[in-house]
C-alpha cells in the first residue's frame, strides 16, 4: 500500500507519497488548486497501483480535488483536522508546515483515522454547498427587503398602510417600478 498525504490550501496544495513501511517515495511537492495542478498530481502518482489518498476535511478548498480524484477511481480518505492536530501535539517540535502536514496526514491514513469517500459523500458535499448557498441567498434577500422597507418608510410612508403592511408583493413592486413616488401616484 502507498499512502499519499495532501495538505489543502486556497491556492496551492502540497502532496507527498509514503510507502507502507514509512519510506518517503516522493518528497512533498506543491501543485496548484486548479485542473492543471490536479493533472500534475496525477502525473506524480499514476504509477502507484495500490494507493490511498488522504486529506483533511477543511472547508471548500478541497471539494474540486475530491471530485477530481474520486471520478478517476482513486480511494480518498477524509481526515478530521483534530486527528492531525493530535498527532502534531504528540511530536516534540509541534511545528506546522505544509510539508510536515502531508506526513501527518499519511500517519493518520496508516493508523486508519479517516473515512473513505463514497458516492453518497460526494452527493452530500454537493447538497451541503447548495443548501448553504440557498440559505445565504435567503438571508441576503431578507436584508434587502428590510433596507427597501426602511427607505420606503422615509420617502413614501403611506404606501405601507395601502398594502396593509406588506410592501413585498408583486403588485406593490410593479406599482413602484412604474410610479416611484407618492406624487406620481397621486396624479393617477
Amino acid at each position: 500500500m502507498v499512502y499519499i498525504g495532501i495538505d489543502i490550501a486556497k491556492f496551492k496544495h502540497f502532496a507527498s507519497v509514503v510507502s507502507s513501511d514509512g519510506e518517503v517515495i516522493v518528497k512533498p511537492f506543491p501543485f496548484e488548486n486548479s485542473r492543471q495542478g490536479f493533472m500534475k498530481l496525477v502525473e506524480e502518482i499514476e504509477n502507484f497501483q495500490d494507493c490511498l489518498i488522504g486529506l483533511e476535511s477543511t472547508g471548500h478548498y478541497a471539494e474540486n480535488l475530491i471530485y477530481f480524484l474520486y471520478e478517476r477511481g482513486y480511494q480518498v480518505g477524509l481526515i478530521n483536522p483534530i486527528q492531525t492536530d493530535a498527532l502534531r501535539d504528540s511530536n516534540i517540535r509541534k511545528t506546522k508546515t505544509d510539508k510536515i502536514d502531508t506526513k501527518l496526514i499519511v500517519q493518520c491514513l496508516m493508523i486508519k483515522k479517516y473515512s473513505l469517500v463514497n458516492s453518497q459523500d460526494i452527493n452530500i458535499i454537493k447538497l451541503r454547498r447548495l443548501s448553504r448557498f440557498r440559505l445565504e441567498t435567503i438571508q441576503q434577500q431578507t436584508r434587502i427587503k428590510t433596507q427597501l422597507t426602511s427607505c420606503l418608510d422615509i420617502v413614501f410612508p403611506e404606501l405601507s398602510s395601502f398594502f396593509k403592511g406588506n410592501l413585498h408583493l408583486k403588485v406593490s413592486y410593479a406599482l413602484l417600478e412604474k410610479y416611484s413616488s407618492a406624487k406620481a401616484i397621486s396624479h393617477l
